[in-house]
């Protein structure tokens, strides 16, 4: 960014730490530069974990240079110092965010000179110079700069704070050294997988019955699946055999006719653009890829300059950014994909082309636009490296190709006043789903396990039926009921997590929280693969194939909190909307963090006053005396011990873990 900036301005070289010219001077900052002091870094007696010294509140915040960039800062800090500088300009990304890396130095520095703030989605020539000439004051952002402060510190006040109250009381509850990390975003995101697990283990499977029938016509045969309307709702299901035996019996034979044959046009727009969370959700679903993983492959293409910025949440393009997709699309033509070869010969038939607005829009871009390939064309890719570049390629390419085109046919067969639904689906233009394929689970990725009969789902046959109309005769050669059981929910992958972590609030009451998180969800696209491997490096979760698991840990914990809201998105949506109220001045910062210190004040004294959990591990079988419950040295896994006789015992799986671990392979 900051060479983008740079050229655009005029100024040419690569420096490794500045590029200065035409008496501007270009720095950047490395991510975050500066970081809050643990509390020691306070005052030494807080360096105790102790009930007597919470709740912690430093006053005021302090900061030092993060150590891996120490080198960095001192350089940023030296320039924004220099005398011949005489005004700064903080063009870090146009959000919340953003204006917390540029205000953390600016302070640590101690610079007291005037800043204009840069604001700009784009990073185009025009669109640097066009920000570059209508800059505002700092000043003008204070209410951001004061917003972000205030979420960075209520962060940490909550963190710390929680953390060490949750520790001590598991410690006084008998759980051996190890710490039990709290967190407003970690929390409630453990607590979505904990809550899925619960419902698995205490979920029971029902039996259930359905009668397929299949009927002969004169232009083909077909099958239909047994329905009954009451009301406004489809039975589809007996709940005993002896039903399902009883129907067939009756309708054995017996001749039918079509009550209603219907057909209809769906048209399918092409998908929206990736961001980082929707393309971490997509390569998990096609190629198991971390969430972690996929972002690591995305930062190694934005360094190779092949695609935007990866750590964007929108599905957007700007104005400016569309005028520059012809470049992208020549790009690809140049590049080593050679299997869009056909799709780029056709759009060079149609050209000039242009997007549709339905991808273009300047009020949906915040920090960044969508990810898109760039004009540098890509040679030389392989691997998961080469599978993410295709991902977004095809995505981008897809968006100018018209809609996928599908005939939808659904048939309804008659037979003794009994009816049967049968539904279709042909394809009569692929349209942009020739570019961009859906996936499609294999069958191997669908099957359950042979002791349980997955829930059936009504599914469309692929390819065309036969040519029916209403009132046509039908001869019913064969019925056959089909038991099946209900399956517990799936457990969750980590793009299922991804997608429960952006939607996290939609559930909530209050409209105005709902609001407030509509386009944040718990973490941002750039924290959320570091959350998941947060949560797995503190062992409250663990990675199961290409499903995520709580472990005994994390049900524990979530279990344990005796405060709601350190497990619920509610806090975040609360947060989000007075901050905002925040940044448009019309709620004070001081107010806000009186709040903090209340909240935090009460979750300690009810985390102290809360009786302790149970972690006894029953009666030693040696000498009766009752064993505690021990982290192991494998992660997330525990054991029990006896301190009289020093005897170890395993703690045994909840029921039905280890069996539905190998029932959801996916």
């Amino acid at each position: 960014m900051g060479r983008a900036l740079a050229e655009a301005l005029g100024l040419s070289g690569r420096g490794r730490s500045l590029i200065e010219g035409n008496g501007l001077v270009v720095t950047w900052c490395v991510g975050h530069l500066v970081e809050a002091l643990n509390p020691e870094g306070y005052d030494p007696a807080w360096k105790a974990w102790r009930w007597d010294r919470l709740p912690i509140f430093p006053e005021p915040f302090r900061y030092a240079p993060i150590a891996q960039t120490r080198e960095q800062f001192e350089v940023v800090a030296r320039l924004l110092n220099r005398e011949d500088i005489t005004e700064v300009v903080n063009a870090t990304d146009a959000g919340r965010e953003g204006e917390l890396i540029f205000d953390l130095v600016y302070r640590l520095a101690e610079c007291q000179k005037p800043v204009k703030r840069f604001w700009t989605s784009s990073l185009t020539p025009e669109a640097i110079q066009a920000a570059y000439a209508a800059m505002k004051s700092g000043e003008a952002y204070v209410g951001l700069r004061e917003a972000a402060r205030s979420r960075q510190e209520a962060d940490w006040l909550v963190g710390i704070n929680a953390t060490r109250a949750q520790t001590l009381r598991m410690r006084r509850a008998g759980a051996e050294d190890g710490v039990w990390s709290v967190g407003r975003v970690q929390t409630p995101t453990l607590a979505l997988l904990v809550r899925r697990e619960l419902d698995i283990r205490d979920f029971k499977p029902q039996p259930f019955w359905t009668l397929r029938a299949r009927f002969a016509h004169p232009n083909g045969a077909y099958e239909g699946r047994w329905f009954k309307e009451q009301g406004d709702q489809a039975v589809e299901r007996f709940a005993t055999e002896a039903e399902a035996l009883a129907l067939a019996a009756r309708l054995e034979g017996r001749p039918g006719k079509i009550r209603s044959a219907t057909g209809r046009t769906e048209k399918k727009k092409p998908e929206l653009l990736y961001d980082l969370t929707a393309l971490q959700k997509e390569a998990n679903k096609r190629f198991g890829l971390t969430a972690e993983g996929t972002l690591g492959l995305a930062q190694n293409l934005y360094e190779k300059q092949l695609i935007s910025y990866p750590r964007t949440n929108s599905r957007h393009l700007t104005e400016a950014d569309a005028l520059k997709a012809p470049q992208w699309i020549k790009a690809l033509a140049q590049g080593q994909l050679a299997e869009l070869q056909p799709f780029l010969d056709d759009l060079r038939k149609r050209w000039p082309v242009k997007l549709d607005k339905r991808f273009v829009n300047d009020k949906e871009v915040e920090d960044h636009a969508a990810l898109v390939p760039t004009e540098k064309p890509a040679r030389g890719l392989a691997g998961d490296e080469l599978r993410v570049y295709d991902l977004i390629a095809r995505r981008f390419l897809g968006a100018y190709f018209p809609d996928r085109v599908e005939a939808k046919t659904t048939i309804i067969t008659e037979v003794e006043g009994e009816t049967f639904k049968t539904n279709g689906t042909v394809v009569k233009e692929e349209g942009w789903s020739a570019v961009d394929p859906p996936h499609r689970r294999k069958k191997a990725e669908k099957a359950a396990d042979p002791a349980e009969v997955e829930e059936e789902a009504e599914e469309d046959v692929e390819g065309g039926l036969p040519v029916v109309k209403k009132g046509d005769g039908v001869e019913t050669t064969s019925l056959h009921p089909k038991e099946g059981k209900t399956t517990p929910p799936k457990r969750m992958s980590e793009g299922d997590l991804l997608s429960a972590m952006q939607g996290a609030g939609k559930e909530l009451d209050d409209e105005a929280l709902r609001g407030a998180m509509k386009d944040c969800g718990l973490g941002t696209p750039a924290t959320r693969a570091n959350m998941i491997e947060t949560l797995i490096k503190r062992a409250y979760i663990e990675r199961k194939r290409n499903v995520l698991l709580p472990t005994e840990k994390g049900i524990r914990l979530i279990q344990g909190l005796p405060t709601e809201a350190l497990r619920s998105a509610e806090l975040t949506g609360t947060w989000e909307a007075r901050l905002e109220r925040m940044r448009r001045g019309e709620e004070a910062r001081d107010t806000f963090m009186t709040d903090i210190r209340s909240f935090v004040t009460g979750v300690v004294r009810d985390l102290q006053d809360a009786p302790a959990p149970h972690v006894s591990g029953g009666p030693c079988p040696t000498c009766g005396q009752s064993m505690r419950i021990i982290p192991s040295t494998r992660r997330g896994e525990f054991f029990h011990r006896c301190s009289a006789c020093n005897v170890n015992a395993p703690v045994p799986k909840a029921p039905g873990r280890a069996a539905a671990v190998h029932d959801h392979p996916s």
